[in-house]
């Protein structure tokens, strides 16, 4: 079972993650087909707003939970939400689709969230590799989801998309069984959900490193919602076509794999404190010179956005392993990725007006927002040993005695 463990979560991790990422495009190219393309658009919204919404109430239903129960259960949920949006789009009974489309929603942090806070280890190293791939697996999905979602479209019509996007959503959905939870003696029995999500709440807000990478993530995330909107602009300004946007964000998506194959070969996550400030830095680096007038600019803008992008993720991820009581895990992980979609939601929206002064104004401001993250990541810091949750020294042997180290108490895994 351990072997299988191994694997088998971090497979289905990635395949939700595609699916998820096939999900907004599967929907919008299935509502054209059917001729309500602007249905489409209002679906994919209401599913943003309700994941959104959804990820601290779902956060709490996992940590309560004795096994990986819950987190099958979620994503088997949204992945039968999904189906049912489309086949409420076929019908054309567009007001059930929206309806179902918030319930669907609710569940949908349990792809990134649910994932996340399953995939760590008890030995430091793993859980370092570990990190690495859960931030890779977002690119992997960012650069495959939307090809695929193309793919299947030009092959077998608008309705492949949204199949495809069901199938690898089942399968992540089937892994989940195998995904490694923390089993507490007592799951809840003794407090209300309700004062769990006040303490879930607070427990992000009062520790202080994992505040300042909230908080950095946040701030990043609406830098970079602004700057994905502009991502058509730049194709047709610098390239003559807006479908040239999509070739950048696959050389971004391909350097974030990079750097990410690099961070793990040195073992900088160590210090991911440094890891996600530096990286932060990095991505906004990378689009002040999308700013930059020549494609050249552009191109270079994206594979240094790329650089920075997956180390930033990565470095994330092992700080809220490192600082979240075990107890509150799943919940940190979900409530911080509905945090990223709202501030991602509002970069977006602040796209608009800013548009109208140009391209390069709103690039310098999303620029400006990940060196603000980025000085707000530098108050996470490291702890002093570089490894917080490495296992203490054994005890001296006693004779007639086997002594085991201790595990690190926060660890979000079940140590059986």
């Amino acid at each position: 079972m351990a072997v299988t463990n191994r694997y088998t979560a971090p497979l289905g991790a990635l395949m939700s993650r595609a699916g998820d990422e096939m999900a907004g495009t599967a929907i919008l190219l299935f509502a054209y087909g059917a001729s309500s393309a602007g249905d489409g658009a209002a679906v994919f919204g209401l599913l943003t707003v309700a994941a959104a919404v959804g990820g601290p109430l779902l956060g709490v239903w996992l940590d309560r939970a004795r096994s990986s129960g819950p987190l099958a259960l979620s994503l088997a949920s949204f992945t039968v939400g999904l189906a049912a949006v489309g086949f409420a789009l076929h019908q054309r009974h567009e007001g059930l689709a929206m309806v179902v489309a918030v319930l669907a929603g609710l569940f949908a942090p349990a792809v990134a969230g649910g994932w996340s806070a399953s995939l760590t280890d008890l030995d430091a190293v793993r859980a370092r590799r570990l990190a690495v791939f859960d931030a890779s697996s977002h690119s992997i999905a960012g650069l495959a989801g939307p090809v695929l979602a193309g793919v299947a479209y030009a092959i077998a019509g608008s309705s492949a998309p949204l199949v495809l996007t069901l199938l690898l959503l089942g399968v992540g959905s089937a892994c989940a069984p195998f995904a490694r939870v923390l089993r507490p003696e007592d799951p809840g029995g003794a407090s209300r959900p309700l004062a769990d999500l006040r303490r879930g709440v607070a427990v992000i807000a009062r520790r202080p490193r994992l505040r300042a990478a909230t908080a950095s993530s946040c701030v990043a995330s609406f830098g970079f919602g602004l700057f994905a909107v502009l991502v058509p602009a730049i194709g047709q300004e610098r390239f003559g076509s807006p479908a040239a946007g999509s070739i950048l964000l696959a050389v971004l998506a391909a350097a974030a794999l990079a750097s990410n194959a690099l961070l793990e070969r040195r073992a900088a996550l160590r210090r991911p404190g440094r890891v996600l400030t530096w990286a932060t830095v990095l991505v906004g680096l990378g689009i002040a010179i999308a700013a930059g007038g020549h494609p050249v600019a552009a191109i270079l803008a994206a594979v240094v956005i790329g650089a920075g992008d997956g180390p930033q993720l990565a470095g994330l991820i092992r700080i809220r392993h490192q600082e979240a009581p075990a107890r509150l895990c799943a919940q940190v992980f979900t409530t911080g990725a509905s945090l990223k979609i709202t501030a991602s939601g509002v970069g977006a929206l602040a796209a608009a007006p800013l548009a109208h002064a140009g391209p390069t104004v709103a690039l310098l401001v999303a620029a400006a927002a990940h060196l603000v993250a980025a000085r707000v990541a530098s108050n996470a810091g490291d702890h002093p040993d570089g490894d917080p949750d490495a296992a203490p020294p054994s005890p001296p042997p006693v004779a007639g005695v086997l002594t085991v180290p201790t595990p690190a108490a926060n660890l979000c895994i079940d140590p059986d």
